[in-house]
Formats: structure tokens, C-alpha cells, sequence
């Protein structure tokens, strides 16, 4: 009897486990967030910018092939992470506002993620070496060069909001750890400060695929230590 007992709990954690597993979505989000507008980002001197449509020349189609496929395939993984999300606020807390924003603000993330890494998709196709190089003057690229540089950047300002909120849950509510909750408020309160400093609304992109990587992963963990001891 004790040993059907036990079989039943191990398969219950299991399956609690496996429940509890879009976490890692969200860490693989972060890291393809990272590979996606950071490592590929291409390192364009302030000479070389101020020659205008010329910079182009300089591009290489390469990165940017790289970087939008790893940032669609973020956007996959941060809308699974939204989903994972809203199902833990339904069984935790469900009439809590900061817990349905995190899943809200994802979604919000991931369709501006959409824009920005297709833009460097755009790149990659118009680009020397690309499948429909030639199509378009310098001057055109040169628009989409500039839009590149800063888009992706920015449209992790959902995940930024995401973050506010799993720091109210944590801090206020005590949902989370209270280590989520002073990770995730540093990586909601410096993107604002430099907005409100300098008008710079391209830093959430340095603290956001971080912050969804780190944040993440401690909450796959958690959720699969309860597993167990439940």
C-alpha cells in the first residue's frame, strides 16, 4: 500500500513538474534575446556613421541573418513564457493585478519583437550576399540600418514591465523570492532612469533578455523544488 502511495505522489510530482516547466521558455528567451540584438548587434564606429548611406558598405549580412532568426525564435519562446505565466497567475493569484500583467506585458514584448527583428531579417535579405541584394539604393538600407539600431533594443520594453511586476509580487506580496524581486526591480528601474535622464529608450534592451534569463531560470527552479517537497 505505502508503495502504490508513493508511486502515486512521484508521478503527481512529475507531472507537477512538467506543468511547471515553460519557465525554461523564458530562459531561452533571454539567451536568444542576448544572441539576437547584443552579440550580433554589428560595432559601426561614430566616424563610419557620420558618412551617412555610405556605412552600408561596411554591413555585414551575416549577423543580421543571425540575429533575426534568433530573435523570432525568442519571440516563440516569450510567448510561451506569457502563457506559462498566466496559467501560474490563475492557480496563485488569480484577482492580482501585477500577476496579470507580467503575461500581458510579454505578449506586448513579443509582437514588438516581431517589427524589430524583421527588420534586421530585412537586412539580411537586402545586404551584399543576400537573396534580394541589389533591389534597394544605400539610401534605402541606410533607413533600415537606422531603425535597426535602436529597435530591437526597445522592444524589450514589455519584458522591462514584466519585470515591474514580478518585483511587486515578490516584494509586496511575497509570491516569489525576495532575490526575483530585487533582480527585477534593478531591471525595471534602470532602463526608466536613463529614459527620464536621457530619452534613451533603447536600454531595456541590456537589462530585459538578462533579467527574463536570470528571473526565469530561478523560477524553473523554484517551481520544480516544490514539485518534490509537495
Amino acid at each position: 500500500m505505502a508503495t502504490t502511495v508513493q508511486s502515486k505522489e512521484g508521478e503527481m510530482n512529475r507531472r507537477q513538474s512538467s506543468r511547471e516547466a515553460w519557465a525554461w521558455w523564458g530562459a531561452g528567451a533571454g539567451l536568444l534575446g542576448v544572441v539576437g540584438h547584443l552579440v550580433t548587434q554589428p560595432t559601426i564606429t561614430t566616424a563610419d556613421r557620420r558618412t551617412g548611406a555610405d556605412v552600408v558598405g561596411l554591413l555585414d549580412r551575416a549577423g543580421y541573418h543571425v540575429g533575426a532568426l534568433a530573435g523570432f525564435l525568442a519571440v516563440a519562446c516569450v510567448l510561451m513564457t506569457a502563457a506559462g505565466w498566466r496559467r501560474w497567475a490563475e492557480r496563485r493569484a488569480l484577482d492580482n493585478l501585477a500577476a496579470r500583467l507580467v503575461p500581458l506585458a510579454l505578449t506586448a514584448s513579443a509582437g514588438a519583437m516581431i517589427i524589430a527583428y524583421g527588420v534586421k531579417g530585412q537586412l539580411a535579405i537586402y545586404l551584399s550576399g543576400g537573396i534580394n541584394q541589389g533591389e534597394f539604393p544605400p539610401e534605402g538600407l541606410y533607413t533600415l540600418f537606422m531603425i535597426d539600431d535602436l529597435a530591437p533594443f526597445f522592444a524589450w520594453w514589455g519584458v522591462v514591465v514584466a519585470a515591474a511586476g514580478a518585483a511587486w509580487l515578490s516584494l509586496r506580496h511575497r509570491l516569489l523570492p525576495r532575490w526575483i524581486g530585487v533582480v527585477s526591480t534593478l531591471a525595471f528601474v534602470l532602463p526608466v532612469a536613463f529614459l527620464a535622464v536621457t530619452g534613451l529608450t533603447g536600454f531595456a534592451g541590456m537589462p530585459g533578455p538578462l533579467w527574463l534569463l536570470v528571473a526565469s531560470a530561478g523560477m524553473a527552479r523554484l517551481r520544480s523544488a516544490e514539485a518534490h517537497v509537495g
